[in-house]
């Protein structure tokens, strides 16, 4: 049987640190990983360009840490995706972030991260944000998605099912990159020298 409750319901949400406790020049070349909304793609995180903090300012600012489970959101922009942090490793919200971390065991967080990733919760959140020229979210508005929440027997089979649906289209285009690769490179050593 399913109920539905609001997310400020089964999970913490937090806005990463202002920029009074963050500075630009606190950014190191090597460090601990700060997530912006730039970082976040296709669900994950993507450390191309990723700024960095040293071990003691992390430590100043343990109280924005990620850890394995959490959702990272941004603030405003692309406010429809967010990211599932998969990993053990230390990671910190960034200021245009905020962390949502499940508070009970009535709920999965990988069933969270995709239940928060249907195209009606993302509707939802692009109609309730805010802002004329750039859609803006806020904590309030957060706490106040519907989550529909199975029992967590029918989570954890979601969770199951839609991790090896992604893994297998992940998959699907690596082997598509593989092969217009592969093409292009033919193509290439078929012409003829002049």
């Amino acid at each position: 049987m399913s109920k539905v409750v609001q997310l400020g319901d089964v999970a913490d949400i937090i806005t990463g640190p202002f920029g009074s406790q963050l500075h630009e020049s606190d950014y190191k070349m090597e460090g601990i990983p700060v997530i912006m909304p730039q970082d976040i793609k296709d669900g994950k995180l993507n450390f191309e360009d990723v700024a960095r903090i040293s071990e003691n300012d992390f430590q100043r600012l343990i109280r924005y840490s990620v850890q394995n489970g959490d959702i990272i959101f941004p603030r405003r922009g692309d406010i429809e995706k967010h990211a599932y942090i998969d990993s053990d490793e230390d990671f910190l919200c960034g200021t245009g972030c905020f962390r949502v971390r499940v508070k009970t065991t009535e709920i999965n967080s990988k069933y969270l991260s995709y239940y928060l990733d249907n195209v009606h919760v993302r509707k939802w959140i692009t109609n309730h944000a805010v802002g004329s020229n750039m859609p803006n979210l806020n904590t309030g508005i957060l706490s106040e998605i519907p989550v529909m929440i199975p029992t967590y027997s029918v989570q954890i089979k979601i969770a199951r099912l839609l991790s090896v649906i992604e893994a297998k289209i992940q998959n699907n285009v690596k082997i598509n990159d593989n092969l217009e690769a592969l093409a292009k490179l033919i193509y290439m050593n078929s012409l003829p020298i002049l």
